[in-house]
This record gives C-alpha cells, structure tokens and sequence, in this order.
C-alpha cells in the first residue's frame, strides 16, 4: 500500500490526498485552541489567559522529548518501509512508543515534586503563578496519555491512514469545545478546567488512535521490542531538530514573556497572548500540511526517489505561500474582530497594545512558511544538522539578538516585531542550506 501510495502515485495527487486531511484536522485544532483562548479571555479574564500563556512554554519543555522521539521515529521508519523492511519499521514503532510512554510517567512523577516550585522562581507575580500552576496540573497528570496521542498521530500517518487522523482530530478537538463550554461557559469553572477539558479530549484520541495498530489494520504492528541503542541514538538525532526547536523555543518564551512584564506588565503579557492565540491558527495549519508531507519524504529518500522529493518540495512551497499571504491580508484587514474574539469591550488597553502587536507581526508570515518547510524536508531526509541550523537561527539566536536591539529602540512594541525581521533573515538562511543539500544529496 506504501509504494502504491507514497512511491507511484502523481505528487499533486498524492499532496492533496495527505495535506488536505492534515489542513482539516489542523484547522479544527486550531479552532478549539482559539475557542480555549476566547472562554478563558472573556469569561475567566485576561489575567487567566496571561497566566497560560506564561506557563504554556514550561509545559512544552516537558512535551518536548517525547515530540523528538515521534518525529525521529517517524524519519526512520518511513526510510526502511521505503527500503521494503516492515519488519525492522514495526520493530521501530514499538521501542518509540514504550520509550515515549517511560518517559512521560517518570516527567510526571518529577513534575508532582518540583513543577509548583519552578513555576514560582520563573514567574513573579504570585497571583499570575498560582493561576499558571492551577493550570498546568492537570497536564502533569495526564503526561502519559498525551505525550502518546501526538505519537500515534505522527504513526498513523505514515501508515498511509490520512483521513483517520483528520476525523480523530477533528473529534478531539470538537470534544474539547464541548467540554470548554459546559465547564467554563456553563458551570463557570476556573482556569484548571480548560487543561482538564484538553486533557480528557486526548486521553479520548489515543485510545481511538491505538485501535488499527492492536487490530493490525495498518503496516506497523506491535512487537516485541527489540533494542538497538543505534537505532535509539539515530531516532534522537533525526528529531533532535524538533527537540530543539521546541525547548529554545519555549525558553525564548519564558524570556520574551519576562521582559514584555518588565516593559509593559501583565497587559503587555494579556496582549502577547492574544496574538499567539491568533497565530495558532495559521503556524499549525502551515506545521501540519508541512508534516503530512513528510513520511512521503523519508519513503522516497529511502527508495532513492529523489524527483518525487523535489516535486513535493515546489508543490509545498507555492501552497504555503498562498495560505501565508491570505492569513497576512486578513490579519492586517479584520484587526479589531480577531483582537476582539480574545478580550473584553472593558480592556481597553489590552485592545489598543494587540492591535499595534498584530500589525507589527503580521507580515512575518510572508516568510515564516519557507524556514518551516526546508526544515521539515531536511529531517524528513536524515539531515538533521542543517534543519537544527534553520531552527536555531529562528528561534534562538534571531530573537535574543533582537530582543536587546528592539527593545532599546522600540520599548514593548519591539517584541512583536521580531517574527517579522527575523523571518526575513531566516528565510535567507534556509534558501542557502536547501541549495546546498539538494546539490549534494540529489
């Protein structure tokens, strides 16, 4: 079924059948983000949705190791379905799924001794810190059913098994909307409810998502694992990209979120947080299509295909530029309505600072989309070294630079233009890096 589907078919085809599946599923968790973002802005305040937004990056550190597992899992076993070894991938499968479940019960154990004490050194404000645990409290507890959901989605995937993925995401993500507004909407519960509803929402995915691989319904299967450090060493080093890009990520968060408190205080925070709301409805859509494409990448790289992987590559680019542009227009077109989905008529001030940190954002979507797609292409194709390059240029280097030289000239207002300048420079960097390895490898 692999070769059929991921080495024989047409690539706008094949595009469509696999990115359309994950532009859906993606959409529709982006929208039960958003709705997450609009129950807590309006109906618990912007205090609340300041306080997830200060503690999200601690919770995705954590998230992190078992995303570097799936994704260079993932890289290694669409490489040997494409050089025909199901026995070695399924092989694969297993040891990536109880490392993944180990991990996550022993991050969850250290997080229900330590993770209230960190929270409390990292974020000043008391109030802000006891509502940022309140929050983060029912993720530590269901660390090990949901580290597996992102797992067996990346899984299910290469499996060929697109369209299960789309309506088991779109369940979830529908299920934690429901839940949103009978907790929060209805019984007007606190803050620690809208973790509860996402948790309780993908403990439900993973369960559906283990159902083809126990009825052996899919190419990968259950099997005794069988442990090759090796193996163990290539699969940490091909989502080691991902890895980083996660935790640098999340630290450049904490320090942004610091200094927008020094500069602006919790309004500053209010406001950021809103427009990170706004982007997790384009930057998912963007990762996910991206993704989708990538156990194509590693089959064909793996059965020596590298045409397809060049077409692939044209495809995904003029698709992820259209949707940038379009998301860019109606961000600088409809600001008062995306700003005014978060906030309350009464928050002025909060209104008026995301209005101007929108528009300042903005336009880095113009360029965020290509450094996203070479890095995905490069790990897809074991070249995780140039992909942590882009990656560490993006989201370590670029901002903390920026972040000094903005803020002197700018104050607060310089922190929501460093998507923008460094995306630019980014995007210089990931064309160079592409050339390069396309030269060498094709």
């Amino acid at each position: 079924m692999n070769q059929e589907l991921f080495g024989v078919a047409p690539p706008k085809k094949l595009f469509v059948k696999l990115a359309v599946p994950s532009l859906v599923s993606m959409l529709f968790s982006s929208i039960y983000m958003m709705a997450d973002g609009m129950f807590v802005g309006k109906i618990i305040g912007s205090k609340a949705l300041a306080a997830i937004n200060l503690v999200f990056p601690i919770i995705m550190i954590v998230f992190a190791v078992g995303d570097m597992i799936a994704v260079g899992a993932s890289v290694k076993m669409g490489i040997k379905l494409g050089e025909k070894e199901e026995k070695e991938a399924s092989n694969i499968f297993s040891v990536a799924l109880l490392l993944t479940t180990i991990i996550n019960i022993i991050f969850m154990i250290l997080s229900l001794f330590f993770a209230k004490d960190i929270i409390y050194i990292l974020i000043k404000d008391s109030e802000l810190a006891y509502l940022s645990y309140k929050f983060a409290y029912p993720f530590i507890l269901g660390l090990p059913i949901i580290a597996p959901f992102f797992a067996l989605d990346n899984y299910l995937r290469i499996c060929g098994k697109a369209n299960m993925s789309m309506w088991v995401n779109i369940a979830v993500s529908v299920l934690n909307i429901i839940l949103d507004a009978i907790l929060m909407g209805y019984f007007k519960l606190g803050i620690e409810y809208a973790a509860i509803a996402s948790a309780l929402s993908m403990a439900f995915g993973a369960m559906i998502f283990l159902y083809p691989f126990i009825m052996k319904k899919v190419v990968l299967r259950f099997t005794k694992p069988k442990i090759n450090m090796k193996e163990i060493t290539q699969i940490l080093y091909n989502g080691s990209s991902d890895f980083l890009g996660n935790i640098s990520g999340s630290i450049i968060s904490i320090i942004t979120n610091a200094v927008l408190l020094h500069y602006g205080g919790p309004v500053a925070v209010a406001a950021y947080s809103i427009i990170m709301y706004i982007d997790s409805l384009l930057s998912p859509l963007l990762f996910g299509m991206v993704g989708s494409i990538e156990p194509v990448i590693s089959y064909n790289y793996g059965a020596k295909n590298y045409e397809r992987i060049t077409e692939f590559f044209k495809i995904t680019c003029v698709v992820s530029l259209a949707i940038s542009a379009i998301t860019t227009i109606i961000m600088f077109v409809f600001p008062d309505f995306l700003v005014g989905l978060f906030s309350s008529k009464s928050d002025i001030e909060i209104i008026q600072m995301s209005k101007i940190a929108l528009l300042l954002s903005a336009p880095s979507y113009l360029f965020s989309w290509f450094s996203m797609t070479v890095g995905c292409f490069l790990t897809g194709f074991e070249k995780a070294t140039e992909s942590m390059i882009i990656m560490l240029a993006e989201s370590v280097v670029l901002p903390l630079v920026l972040i000094i030289i903005l803020t002197k000239l700018m104050g607060v207002y310089g922190i929501f233009l460093i998507p923008t300048i460094g995306g630019i420079v980014s995007t210089i960097i990931g064309l160079v890096l592409w050339k390069k390895c396309v030269k060498e490898e094709f």
